[in-house]
């Protein structure tokens, strides 16, 4: 679905369509800008909650050149869960190593003076917006990650409704209208407020896409994944 199609589908299901024929935005209890702007929440939501969007190709994300002795690197701000990380050759491409998902709690029960070590990777620990090899990283080479991540082009305000389509699959588009809904009726405004219907709205949404997981959530189940939260040096 288009953006204008799911504005439509808005339109219908919170009753202000016909509220706005013959007349402009103004005639509107909720401005096109406003809605557009919460599909791209609705659509970003879904993607976390799901894990709708892996990546091991958008170079621009996936891929980080390794410094010698540089061992903290930016994670692109979409990617919010890393599943994968590969070590390759910084020269020749050829895969070296996978890197195991690991903390710094348990880098510090096996080896104390890991921060201080020169090697080549071994682990990753993935910080809030930074990856982490630990330990002083030896020379060059390229990390290669594959993961989740939100929408690389977001709906906003700004998009055109006839040209722009979530990039999560069309079989879930239907279903993001349920958080526009949401923060629709949730809206402070005397002729919108409707506290029961923002919750039943969004109670609909979690119930296709889940609950939302916490940031302490998302780093305790990374560093519980089998095999990959205990380093040995």
């Amino acid at each position: 679905m288009t953006l204008a199609e799911l504005i439509a589908s808005f339109r219908v299901d919170s009753d202000d369509k016909a509220r706005s024929q013959g007349g402009g935005q103004g005639d509107l209890l909720w401005p096109d800008a406003d809605v557009a702007r919460w599909f791209g929440e609705a659509e970003e939501e879904a993607a976390i909650r799901k894990r709708l969007l892996f990546d091991d190709f958008t170079l621009a994300i996936v891929r980080i050149d390794v410094l010698a002795g540089q061992s903290s690197y930016a994670l692109d701000s979409r990617m919010f869960e890393v599943s994968k990380a590969r070590l390759l050759n910084a020269t020749t491409g050829r895969h070296l190593e996978d890197l195991y998902i690991t903390t710094r709690e348990a880098l510090d029960q096996h080896c104390r003076t890991w921060r201080d070590d020169r090697r080549r990777p071994g682990f990753f620990i993935q910080d809030d917006t930074r990856i982490v090899l630990p330990g002083i990283v030896d020379r060059a080479y390229t990390l290669r990650l594959e993961g989740y991540r939100t929408p690389l082009d977001p709906i906003t305000a700004d998009s055109d409704p006839e040209g722009t389509t979530p990039e999560i699959s069309a079989i879930h588009h239907r279903f993001l209208v349920h958080w526009v809904l949401h923060r629709a009726y949730g809206k402070q405004d005397a002729d919108t407020f409707d506290p029961n219907r923002s919750a039943e709205a969004l109670a609909r949404f979690e119930q296709y896409f889940g609950l939302r997981p916490d940031a302490d959530l998302r780093k305790d189940q990374q560093a519980d994944q089998p095999h990959h939260n205990v380093a040995y040096w």
